[in-house]
């Protein structure tokens, strides 16, 4: 009886932390931009880059507002008198095992897109920003949220692995990933189904096609594998 009231104890604490770990996904979500995105300059290309990046943040707001009523959920069933504890086991693995994902603490390999970007390469003529025609933080943000919107599972930036609260900031002709000091060409890797991710780079309404607008130089490879390293290996 002692052994049936603990592990259904742990199993509720489990998806208790879980649907904490969601939520506090969602304020990251919310509160990215504010934390350090804006750099003081606005061009067309940025005020485009901000409209398009609401849109992508509050699709990811409801997918996240959706799976925190799925944990609920699962919590409540966990809470049954007699519930299976060989399949409840199994699933609190497959759970953890996705969790240490999330977090950065394993390797993870898998077919996905390499993506290479540097600043426009042609002469500036008279009139022209040349703001627009470099890349800024907003747009490798950008572009990372757009991947995650296509079904990324893992990505990095120049090596680095981003985890769920990794920030991403300007700091000149570099951007700080975190305490990552990232430079010019920013070469992103990420995990995912290679043809989703692909088609969702090169739609019509992406960044990416904005991007090359202004001459910026983006170079798009679907990968038949990826090895993403844990942070704990970087």
């Amino acid at each position: 009886m002692m052994k049936k009231s603990f592990k259904k104890r742990d199993l509720q604490i489990f998806f208790v932390f879980a649907i904490s770990g969601v939520v506090m996904s969602l304020f990251f979500l919310n509160t990215t931009k504010g934390s350090g995105g804006w750099n003081g300059i606005v061009t067309a290309k940025t005020i485009y880059s901000y409209q398009n990046e609401i849109s992508q943040l509050q699709s990811k707001n409801d997918d996240l507002y959706q799976s925190i009523a799925e944990l609920e959920e699962k919590l409540e069933s966990y809470s049954v008198d007699n519930p299976d504890y060989e399949a409840l086991e199994n699933e609190l693995y497959n759970e953890l095992s996705k969790y240490d994902i999330i977090m950065g603490n394993s390797d993870v390999a898998g077919e996905g897109l390499k993506i290479e970007l540097s600043d426009s390469t042609r002469e500036l003529q008279p009139g022209e920003n040349i703001n627009n025609f470099i890349i800024h933080n907003s747009d490798v943000l950008e572009i990372i949220n757009e991947l995650k919107s296509n079904g990324a599972e893992v990505i990095a930036i120049n090596g680095y692995r981003l985890s769920w609260d990794s920030q991403i900031d300007c700091a000149g002709p570099v951007i700080y990933v975190d305490d990552f000091v990232a430079g010019t060409p920013f070469i992103i890797e990420a995990i995912g189904n290679k043809d989703r991710l692909y088609a969702g780079m090169e739609a019509q309404d992406s960044i990416v096609q904005l991007l090359r607008h202004w001459e910026i130089n983006v170079n798009i490879q679907d990968m038949e594998e990826i090895i993403i390293k844990s942070r704990d290996n970087l």
